[in-house]
Order: C-alpha cells, then structure tokens, then sequence
C-alpha cells in the first residue's frame, strides 16, 4: 500500500474510551508506515500517551462550558480544526466522536479532503435538540460513516437514507493481562460506570430473584452518580451483604479473571468494551438484547442474550451458569476467540482499508 498522509480529529487526548481506540489506530497507522496527524480539538491534561512518531497538535485555547461563550468556543474550533486540515492537506480525515463530528464536518466544508465520521455512542442515546439537527445537516457531507454494529449502521440508514457510505468496524480491543494463577470465585461480576444507562440496577433486582447459591456473590466494579442509590436498593432487598460495591480499579483484569460470570445489564451502549474484555478473560457473558451483544455473543454458543427488560429471564440464565460449571466453560472457551476477532492488527487494517478507499 501506498503511504499516505493520515489526519486524526480527536476530541482530546484525556481520558476517554474515544481517545484510546486513536491512539490505538494512531500507532497502527504509523506501524503501517503511513504520515499521521493527531489533532486534538480541546486541550488538556493527556491521560494517553502517542507513538512518538505521530504528529500531535492541540489548541492553545481552553474550552468553557458556558451558555453564553459555547457558541464561541464551537466557532473557535472550527477555526482551529480547518486551520490544521490545509496545513496539513491530509489524503484522507477520521474524526471520532458525536460532537466533533459535525464540527469537523463543517471545518472540511469548501476544502473537501475525504472525511471520515464515527458516533462511537449508542444510537438510542438522545443527545438534545441542537446536536441531533447538527448531525442531520452535517453527516451526509461525510465521505465515508464507520458503524460499530449492525444496530448503528441500520440506525445510520434510517436517519440519513440508504445513499450513504456506512462499513460496520468494531473497536479494536486493548491487551487484556492474563492471571494463569489466579483461582476463580463464586462471583458475578459487572464492569462499568455507575449510571443509568449502563443498568447495574437491573442486574442487582435479577441477583435478587435467585433463590439459594448464597455462596455466591455480586460484584459491580466502577464508580458512577448511582453509587448511593444502588447501595441503597441492595440494602432495601436485603442483599447488601453478598453484593461488592469496588468503585474504580487499575486490576480490572485480576478481577475479571477471579469472576465466574460476567453479566452486562446496559440499556444502552455504543460499543460493549466491557463486554469484549470480559469474553476475552475469558469469562461466560450474559447480556441484554438492547445493545449489539449479538455482533459478538453468539446465543447459547460463547454467551447468553437475553431479551431487554427481562429481568426474570436474566436472572435464570445466570442462575443456569451458577449450577453448571461445565457449561460455563464452554461458552468461556469459545468467547476466547474475540481476541482474535478484535486484534488491534487486523481491526487497525480494516480501518485503513475504509479510510484510503478512495486511494
């Protein structure tokens, strides 16, 4: 392949799932002996660190979140963004993220470099009036739209027709460290933020509704703005005692390999990394129908998919797991393979291959 000139749009280069799958695809890029640009639109304190031969730039003005100045500030990196895109005359953009996108979209107006756009947030996720009519007047102008799943991609044709160029690419995974001496644990395990959206209310009414197995035990681990209210429903069902509140942790991956069973109760997701660190523990998943469990968890194969909302349902399938060891390490065994499915290489190519298409 020819080496071309790659220009990344982030929208940091803090802390965030966006901002390591970049620098994820940024390394593999220059791996692939390519010239790549990673612009940030805001500035701040870097939580990830960039292969050194990546060109980073980022605005020497900071953001604010007032009303009256976000107008501005929208101006301001619009200016920002375009000003780096003709500087660099990249042969192709991708830009990440539900609200750079229309801005980048907008910065590239006039100069046309091929543009490539991800949401990288669940399609049933509301936004608000103004970015949900940014990203109609805007996303069609887009040269290419990476979807995570088949649910974003149908999501993506509904709303912007079926005239678009959409290629279905998941997230490429990080390394997960495996723990050979580590002995697993009668627990069933969550990974996540504490919030609605991510459902660790449901998991906790369905650990509830298991009759017996009190030798096993419920383990949430993140932190989130429903710690105290799910604290609180533990305590009303009169589980709190076999149910372990662990906040945010570095040894996720230790945790992950001490679990039985891996359970991800969220209304809604953009793409399930929890999830795929999970399957690739490996652990047996268990999950709602409401998110794109089924692009990863073949039903009754490597994992469970239940139907969303089914609370008495969930909590059967992870009562079935409890009482069947052989059958959880079936669907272990077989969830393992995600880490091939999901190699930063082969991932990495993928985008590459959708991005340079025009080349």
């Amino acid at each position: 392949m020819e080496h071309k000139r790659i220009c990344i749009i982030s929208p940091s280069l803090q802390m965030g799932g966006i901002e390591r799958q970049l620098t994820i695809l940024a390394s593999h890029f220059v791996k692939r002996g390519h010239e790549v640009h990673f612009v940030a639109a805001r500035a701040g304190q870097h939580f990830y660190e960039l292969n050194p031969l990546v060109k980073f730039v980022e605005p020497s003005f900071v953001h604010t979140s007032r009303t009256s100045t976000k107008l501005w500030s929208y101006y301001k990196t619009i200016a920002f963004l375009r000003k780096q895109i003709k500087r660099i005359k990249p042969d192709t953009i991708m830009v990440f993220g539900d609200i750079i996108n229309p801005i980048a979209l907008i910065a590239n107006k006039g100069l046309e470099y091929p543009i490539y756009i991800a949401d990288q947030i669940s399609p049933k996720q509301n936004l608000g009036r103004l970015k949900n009519f940014m990203k109609t007047i805007t996303y069609r102008s887009a040269t290419g739209i990476i979807a995570q799943s088949k649910m974003a991609a149908d999501y993506k044709y509904e709303v912007f027709g079926n005239d678009i160029n959409v290629r279905i690419i998941p997230n490429t995974m990080r390394d997960i460290e495996d723990c050979p001496n580590v002995e697993r644990q009668p627990w069933v395990v969550s990974l996540g933020r504490l919030s609605y959206e991510k459902g660790a209310d449901r998991l906790i009414d369905a650990f509830f509704r298991i009759s017996g197995h009190k030798e096993w035990r419920l383990v949430l681990i993140g932190d989130g703005p429903m710690c105290k209210s799910l604290e609180a429903q533990a305590e009303n069902l009169g589980i709190k005692d076999r149910v372990d509140f662990l906040g945010g942790r570095s040894d996720v991956d230790s945790l992950l390999a001490q679990s039985s069973i891996f359970v991800i109760p969220s209304r809604c997701e953009g793409f399930p990394n929890a999830l795929c660190e999970a399957m690739a523990s490996p652990l047996p998943c268990i999950s709602f129908d409401s998110i794109s469990a089924s692009d990863l968890i073949e039903n009754r194969v490597n994992g469970v998919v239940v139907p969303d909302g089914d609370i008495d349902g969930l909590a059967k399938e992870i009562e079935i797991l409890m009482d069947n060891e052989k059958l959880r390490v079936e669907y272990a065994e077989k969830a393992y393979n995600i880490r091939e499915r999901l190699d930063k290489d082969k991932v990495g190519d993928m985008f590459l291959d959708f991005i340079l298409e025009k080349h």
